[in-house]
């Protein structure tokens, strides 16, 4: 990864991190000493348990996103990112789809891979136009547009657009839409594709129709990867 890239990872973190942790104590009932002290036990957590503990303060990882205000990036951490770009580094995905690329963040730890393999593309999906501008500024600013093909709109229009097969998918959108959502991208996956799917703890309650779905399913081998927010890690078989 280039130092200016990592540089802006840096920096898109930091600003993310910011983002949520005022937008939970705006909707945090209780005194600021309070929320700093939940905030430092939410952090000692195992991941796990995070959902579990959000779900107590009468809180989820989406309330941040759809309460009023300016959307937020939410940005996958530094951790899965960095899962995200070696897991590129090792399958060598000639096509990924991101399902809710946000600001850019996980397209440019992909795409990063994509680069340093010298061939590839992201497909990233994204409903919001700001969010799209953003991702757009984002991966300029990395230059790694070449390896990014952003598709702005609704994610489920998107993909009965889509032809063809990908070897990698990476799901990060609402939570309760996953079932749905992988129902209709089953067509353009192959035996050996990867599909990997973020906030399988923070969001646990909502994503169990879709975890239950993929443990039924023989034609999918998948394991929940216990670490962040919960990676739920799925290969097609056949």
């Amino acid at each position: 990864m280039t130092s200016s890239s990592a540089v802006l990872l840096r920096r898109l973190h930091e600003q993310s991190q910011t983002e949520v942790i005022a937008r939970a104590q705006a909707q945090f009932d209780g005194s600021s000493d309070e929320f700093l002290t939940l905030a430092e036990e939410y952090d000692t957590l195992a991941p796990r348990l995070r959902g579990r503990f959000l779900e107590t303060l009468g809180l989820s990882s989406e309330d941040f996103e759809s309460s009023q205000g300016t959307p937020l990036s939410l940005a996958v951490s530094a951790k899965t990112g960095k899962f995200l770009h070696n897991m590129v580094l090792a399958h060598k995905p000639a096509r990924i789809l991101e399902l809710g690329s946000s600001c850019g963040v996980s397209t440019l730890y992909l795409a990063e891979a994509l680069r340093t393999l010298g061939s590839g593309m992201v497909t990233a999906t994204e409903a919001d136009a700001l969010k799209c501008a953003q991702l757009l500024a984002n991966v300029k600013a990395a230059g790694v547009e070449a390896y990014v093909d952003l598709w702005e709109g609704d994610a489920f229009q998107t993909v009965a657009q889509l032809e063809g097969t990908f070897d990698m998918v990476f799901i990060d959108v609402w939570a309760n839409t996953y079932l749905n959502l992988f129902k209709q991208i089953e067509r353009l996956l192959r035996p050996g594709s990867i599909v990997l799917a973020d906030n399988m703890y923070t969001a646990e309650d909502a994503v169990q129709p879709y975890k239950r779905y993929l443990d039924d399913d023989p034609r999918v081998s998948t394991t929940t990867l216990d670490f962040e927010s919960g990676l739920e890690f799925t290969v097609v078989v056949s």
